[in-house]
């Protein structure tokens, strides 16, 4: 007799538990990094969005400005930001976004990163079941930290032919808000990636107007995700390029009410420090900002990594210079994998000038030689995988399109913020695994 064994979980951790893990997909990899020098047969990631050629930069000037004291060891002002870090993000801020409105210290939250603050959003703004308008493609994670525990269901949106940074984009969002509304879903509201992630490009103003209209009309929050803001650098010759205009740096007034547009910022991509966990929104909404701050000791920022943070930016001399090298390496890195994607018969997406990110065209490497799906697949999403498996196999890892909600498949985002021999070495494994056919 086999006895079945229950779970000894709760309903919540037993649905948890039977989820694709992400320690499980990504533990191999991150475990085992490449380094030219000492580790060449490392996995090479070219898929996770970090600003790597800036991080030895970024734990130097730690290194020799941060003395840590007994009052860094203790809980300190709380766990919604001190007011000398929400004081010195506020003038940094103001000096790069250029808000049209005073950005004043008290309408800044912090917490331990941006994941965070989209889950306090999910909890304040939304109940279980109800919607968020998420891009396609779009930042794999947001539909799980909107979603994970919060319980809100992405409504992605599908734009076909049209151009999603273009104001005729609005219709494919009315589409999308119509749909949910036929399936029963509340959607309360847009989070939008500005600059994008993953096809690094800026909304033009006149879109981020016409989407501002769009969600006063509906009632709909407006949230902003400028991560990269001061990640944006020029790309002669490619004029789908657009300069970026941060959400606050215009008078929105006329488009939307401050109490449905929210801006998140951080310090992980432009500053290179994803691992200190400090995200920051900008919220007018006074009711919002209390709710937030009733959930904020579950998303405490740690002492230590806010000391490094009002260092970095209260050092406004050392911060310039540190933002006009990293532009400089990243538009060094996109010109670079752009080169070598055209040597190797990979297309991109053009008008990539943000982030670290280029949307790579690998669909053509889906079939084999005799037209069929990979290993006879049944579809181009099972070839993905079949693809994604490849490249696994040759120690390199980039991000699939099928993960980012793309709208067909075979579409990857390849991180360049890497070193130049890293970035060799890491296109040159794309090509040994796209050139993997059944039977080889």
């Amino acid at each position: 007799m086999t006895i079945k064994k229950a779970s000894t979980l709760g309903h919540r951790g037993a649905a948890l538990a039977s989820q694709e893990s992400i320690r499980d997909k990504f533990g191999t990899i991150l475990a085992d990094p490449y380094d030219p020098d000492t580790n060449p047969s490392g996995f090479i990631n070219i898929g996770t969005a970090e600003n790597y050629i800036m991080l030895s930069d970024a734990a130097a000037f730690a290194n020799k400005h941060i003395n840590l004291s007994a009052k860094n060891f203790s809980y300190g002002e709380g766990p919604w930001g001190t007011k000398r870090l929400r004081r010195a993000m506020a003038a940094h801020m103001t000096k790069y976004f250029h808000p049209h409105h005073p950005l004043h210290e008290d309408d800044l939250l912090f917490a331990n990163g941006c994941t965070s603050l989209m889950e306090m959003l999910a909890f304040s703004l939304m109940d279980p079941g109800d919607g968020i308008l998420l891009t396609r493609p779009c930042y794999t994670a947001f539909a799980l930290d909107f979603g994970t525990k919060a319980a809100v269901q992405p409504v992605f949106v599908s734009f076909g032919d049209v151009d999603q940074f273009s104001t005729a984009a609005i219709s494919c969002y009315e589409a999308a808000l119509s749909q949910a509304k036929e399936a029963g879903i509340n959607v309360r509201a847009l989070m939008l990636c500005h600059p994008h992630n993953p096809l690094g490009q800026c909304y033009p103003r006149k879109t981020l107007e016409a989407l501002m209209g769009f969600c006063q009309k509906h009632s709909i929050h407006l949230i902003a995700d400028e991560i990269y803001a001061l990640s944006v650098y020029d790309i002669p010759g490619d004029e789908a390029a657009v300069p970026f205009e941060s959400v606050m740096s215009f008078d929105t007034s006329s488009y939307i009410s401050s109490d449905y547009l929210h801006v998140m910022y951080g310090l992980s991509k432009d500053t290179a420090a994803g691992g200190l966990r400090l995200g920051v929104i900008y919220i007018r909404n006074k009711e919002l900002m209390r709710a937030m701050s009733a959930v904020t000791q579950f998303h405490w920022p740690g002492a230590a990594d806010e000391k490094i943070a009002i260092a970095m930016l209260e050092h406004r001399e050392w911060m310039a210079g540190f933002l006009e090298t990293s532009r400089r390496r990243l538009a060094e890195g996109n010109k670079l994998t752009r080169s070598l994607l055209g040597e190797m018969g990979i297309p991109f997406r053009a008008g990539a000038n943000a982030g670290f990110f280029i949307w790579a065209d690998l669909r053509k490497f889906l079939k084999d030689e005799s037209g069929a799906w990979l290993e006879g697949r049944a579809d181009g999403w099972e070839a993905e995988k079949v693809l994604s498996k490849n490249l696994i196999e040759e120690k390199v890892f980039i991000m699939d399109g099928g993960s980012q909600a793309a709208e067909e498949p075979g579409f990857y985002r390849v991180i360049f913020s890497h070193d130049e021999r890293t970035m060799r070495e890491g296109l040159r494994r794309v090509g040994k695994a796209i050139g993997k056919k059944e039977g080889k």
